[in-house]
């Protein structure tokens, strides 16, 4: 089995055929691939958190699921064995490396739009186990894993159907590189310009104190929907850098955090009470950030294009943000950092 003939069956792209031919050269996994049947799975999907209709479209999907093109074409299993390999390669990934993953939202066999979810779940038990070697509460390993099923939500919310577009985010926490923790995620990474992540120069770091240079441990922290309370907030952050050496052997002195919640705009238009502003004010901003519309427009309203013109206007952030927009004024993704207790 090749990569072309797998791409040529599904209607894939040259850019997924480069990742699988990449994958295919890669070492066998110490543990062969095996996705677990129905019942044996029942355990991983619980630990997905998956939503109800999300969770009996994919269990009807199942390996060898009767009526089901009578189970599976071996160009699937080619592309979940392919995507299995690249989590075990990628288990021990060093800090400040990023791998891309293929995003199959616009296939039209839905095994393959979720071809991803069955890589993770036969993952699962390696991960539980290397957590544990880690001495990561399983508690900590499972809430993670929780966020498998919002990644799902969210394709669903965005797309109309079931399928997984962010597999490349979910993918970090098999990679060692995305922790639940409390009330925010975390993600062990070095201080830099990475993407639409912004540090400051050598200079301009040296002159703020160490641990702040470029290249220096830090730890980014990710905001789960509706993740905002002060309280829980402050929480995370405290459990945070403890987590982060003693589980993880990262000594960072600041957390970082690019989102379009640190536009400081949002200040202006949702005032003192909102959980946006308490947020955004423990932070020090690094620069002016770049164009955000397209994070807002995915986050508040769930369209994965900017479409003022057909976007609701139910809620006071909606308002906000539509009335910012046709004002002529954009909306920005800000990179800033604390430093952590």
């Amino acid at each position: 089995m090749d990569s072309a003939r797998v791409v040529d069956r599904f209607g894939l792209d040259a850019g997924v055929r480069e990742w699988l031919e990449a994958c295919e050269g890669l070492p066998e996994p110490e543990v062969g691939l095996r996705v677990p049947s129905r019942a044996e799975a029942a355990e991983v999907l619980d630990m997905f958190v998956l939503a109800e209709d999300d969770r009996a479209e994919l269990e009807a999907l199942w390996p060898g699921t009767p009526g089901v093109d009578g189970g599976w074409p071996e160009e699937l299993w080619h592309l979940v064995g392919c995507m299995y390999r690249r989590l075990w390669a990628d288990a021990d990934l060093p800090v400040g490396v990023w791998r891309p993953w293929p995003t199959l939202v616009e296939a039209e066999d839905a095994r393959v739009r979720v071809a991803s979810l069955w890589a993770f779940v036969a993952m699962v038990p390696e991960q539980l186990r290397r957590h544990a070697l880690r001495g990561i509460d399983r508690s900590v390993t499972v809430a993670s894993l929780a966020d498998v099923g919002v990644q799902v939500r969210r394709s669903r919310w965005l797309f109309g159907r079931l399928s997984v577009e962010t597999a490349a985010w979910v993918a970090a926490q098999f990679r060692g590189r995305l922790f639940w923790v409390g009330g925010l995620q975390l993600e062990p990474a070095l201080l830099g310009d990475q993407g639409p992540v912004r540090w400051y120069s050598e200079e301009e770091a040296a002159a703020m104190g160490a641990g702040l240079a470029p290249g220096d441990p830090v730890l980014r922290l990710h905001i789960p929907s509706g993740g905002l309370d002060p309280d829980a907030v402050s929480e995370a952050l405290a459990l945070a850098g403890p987590f982060a050496r003693e589980q993880l052997g990262v000594d960072a002195r600041v957390a970082t955090c690019t989102s379009w919640l640190l536009d400081p705009w949002w200040e202006r238009a949702l005032g003192e009470g909102s959980n946006i502003v308490r947020f955004q004010r423990r932070f020090t901003l690094v620069d002016e950030g770049a164009p955000g519309e397209g994070d807002v427009f995915r986050f508040v309203f769930g369209m994965p294009r900017v479409e003022v013109e057909r976007a609701p206007r139910r809620t006071r952030l909606e308002r906000a943000a539509l009335e910012r927009l046709e004002s002529g004024a954009g909306l920005r993704v800000c990179t800033g950092w604390l430093r952590l207790p």
